[in-house]
C-alpha cells in the first residue's frame, strides 16, 4: 500500500536514528550496519539507497534477523509465500516527482523528451529548470517485510544477495577502489585520522595502531568521504561553522556506514561522543537535516563506488 508522507515519519525516522546515537554515546552499539550486505530485494535485484538503507538496516539488528533480504506483501504473495501472523511490516520511502511546463501538468517521459530535445541543441543545458520545467516531488512510503517474517517462500529469495568474501579479498577491494580513483594517503604516528583539502591528502595511523582491520578501514572510509567532497570531486564545500562542521562529520559517518556494508566490513560509528552529541543537537533542530546529509553520502558512496556522482 502507497501513502503520502506526513511530517510524522521524517520524525520516526529521525528518532530511530537519534535513538540509534543515543546508544553509540553510551556504549550499547557495537556495530550498525549489518554484516549480511546492504538491503536488498532479491524479486527486482534492487539495493536499497540513503534513508531506506538506514530504516532496513537499522531493523536487521535490531530483530536479529540473518538476511537483509526485504519484500513487499504483493511480492511475497506472487512468489507463493505468506506473511507470519503477528509480524508487522517496515516503511520505506520514496521520492514521486510532477512536472509543469508552461504551468500545465506533463508526463515525466514528455519531461525527459522535451529535456533531450534541448540537449540536443545546447549540450550544457543540464536541468529541467533551464528549459522551462518546473518539478514538484513529494515523499510517499510503502511497507517491506523481511524474508524472516515470512513462509513458504523459494529458497532463492532467502539466500544472502551479497557472498561473504575473505578478509584477502576484502582487502584487495578496498586497495583496488583506492587506486582507481589515485586516492594519495600516508601513515604516521599520531592519535587520529585526517583529511586535508588543502593538499588533497589523507593521513592515517599506521594500522597496528588499529585493534583489528575493520576499525583501520571504517576510519580510512570516513576520510574518503571527506575526499570526495574537494572541489575537483562532488564539491562539496561548507563554511567551517561548529554546524556545518557536524552536518560533515555526520556525513562521513554515514558514507563510512555504508561502505562498511558494501565491502562487509563491521561498521562502527568512528568519531569521537563530541560528534555525535553535536549531531543531536542538529537533528533535534531541524528533522530535514538528516535526509539532506543522507543525500550527500549516498552521493559520496556512488562517486567512489561507480565512479560517478548523482545529483543532490
Amino acid at each position: 500500500m502507497l501513502m503520502e508522507t506526513k511530517v510524522s515519519i521524517l520524525e520516526e525516522i529521525t528518532m530511530k536514528i537519534i535513538s540509534l546515537l543515543d546508544k553509540v554515546v553510551s556504549g550499547d552499539v557495537e556495530t550498525w550496519l549489518p554484516l549480511s550486505g546492504l538491503a536488498y530485494n532479491p524479486v527486482s535485484n534492487h539495493t536499497y539507497t540513503s534513508i531506506n538503507q538506514l530504516l532496513l538496516s537499522f531493523a536487521i539488528v535490531q530483530k536479529n534477523y540473518d538476511v537483509n533480504n526485504w519484500l513487499t506483501f504483493q511480492q511475497i504473495k506472487d512468489a507463493g509465500g505468506s506473511v507470519t501472523k503477528g509480524e508487522k511490516a517496515t516503511s520505506v520511502t520514496f521520492s514521486e516527482a510532477i512536472y509543469f511546463l508552461n504551468d500545465q501538468k506533463i508526463l515525466p517521459k514528455d519531461a525527459k523528451r522535451h529535456l533531450l530535445e534541448a540537449q540536443q541543441k545546447n549540450p550544457s543545458i543540464t536541468t529541467y529548470r533551464e528549459v522551462g520545467i518546473k518539478t514538484k516531488r513529494f515523499l510517499k512510503y510503502y511497507f517491506v517485510f523481511n524474508v524472516a517474517q515470512t513462509k513458504d517462500l523459494p529458497e532463492v529469495l532467502l539466500s544472502n544477495g551479497q557472498q561473504s568474501m575473505t578478509e584477502i579479498e576484502r582487502d584487495e577491494r578496498v586497495d583496488e577502489l583506492i587506486k582507481n580513483h589515485n586516492v594519495v594517503y600516508v601513515h604516521s604516528f599520531g592519535d587520529r585520522a585526517s583529511y586535508s583539502p588543502l593538499v588533497d591528502i589523507i593521513r592515517m595511523p599506521f594500522t597496528k595502531q588499529f585493534t583489528s582491520s575493520e576499525n583501520y578501514y571504517a576510519v580510512l572510509f570516513h576520510e574518503l568521504i571527506h575526499w570526495t567532497g574537494h572541489e575537483s570531486r562532488l564539491n562539496r564545500l561548507f563554511s567551517r561553522n561548529e554546524t556545518d562542521y557536524a552536518f560533515e562529520e555526520l556525513i562521513a559517518e554515514l558514507g563510512s556506514a555504508f561502505l562498511c556494508a558494501h565491502f562487509q566490513i563491521p561498521a562502527s560509528l568512528t568519531s569521537t561522543t563530541a560528534y555525535v552529541k553535536s549531531w543531536l543537537t542538529v537533528l533535534q533542530n531541524d528533522h530535514a537535516y538528516l535526509l539532506k546529509a543522507m543525500k550527500f553520502s549516498d552521493s559520496a558512496m556512488n562517486y567512489l563506488i561507480e565512479k560517478k556522482p548523482i545529483c543532490v
